[in-house]
């Protein structure tokens, strides 16, 4: 014989609502796509030498990979806001439009440290459905974002801007030319 035994607790009495797709999620969902594709393609760069002739094909394919992720930011710009939930996913994507586009070190951190200064802009508030999931979707873009930051062009960057003194430096040496 069977035993009925009840999973949902009887404080429940309403339906919990599910989550519903908008069209900014759908376009995050294709930005959160592209941007993975353009990751993988600077990877394949990293290890590839001029001598190589794929190497040829595998700029190309950068190339391209960035050309869609931004215009797929673009196109997340462009889409209208249907609920408040909508606004980190579409900061998100301008912060990935700026990081991809940068060009000195100090922007990449500046970028990369927005999340954590402004938590309230990049996360939802609330336990409800829509808004766990979309603090889902935006971890999920910010491993993207962190993958992207580690790439070799960009660490580079950010570790040439590093100015590192030697305890044995002398002070006059610090000074900046006349």
């Amino acid at each position: 014989m069977a035993d009925c035994t009840y999973t949902i607790s009887a404080k429940t009495t309403e339906v919990a609502s599910s989550f519903a797709h908008t069209p900014v999620t759908i376009q995050f969902g294709a930005v959160m796509r592209d941007l993975a594709a353009y990751i993988e393609a600077e990877r394949d760069l990293e290890h590839c030498d001029s001598w190589d002739p794929a190497c040829d094909a595998w700029i190309r394919d950068a190339e391209r990979a960035r050309a869609h992720v931004l215009d797929a930011i673009t196109a997340l710009h462009g889409t209208p806001v249907c609920r408040c939930e909508d606004q980190p996913l579409k900061r998100l994507g301008q912060m990935a439009q700026m990081l991809i586009e940068s060009d000195s070190p100090e922007q990449v951190r500046d970028i990369l440290a927005l999340p954590d200064r402004f938590p309230h802009a990049f996360l939802c508030a609330g336990t409800d459905p829509v808004a766990r999931r979309v603090n889902l979707m935006v971890a999920g873009f910010q491993q993207h974002l962190h993958a992207l930051a580690t790439l070799e062009d960009v660490a580079d960057m950010v570790e040439a801007d590093c100015f590192v003194v030697e305890p044995d430096t002398p002070a006059t040496m610090l000074a900046p030319a006349a």
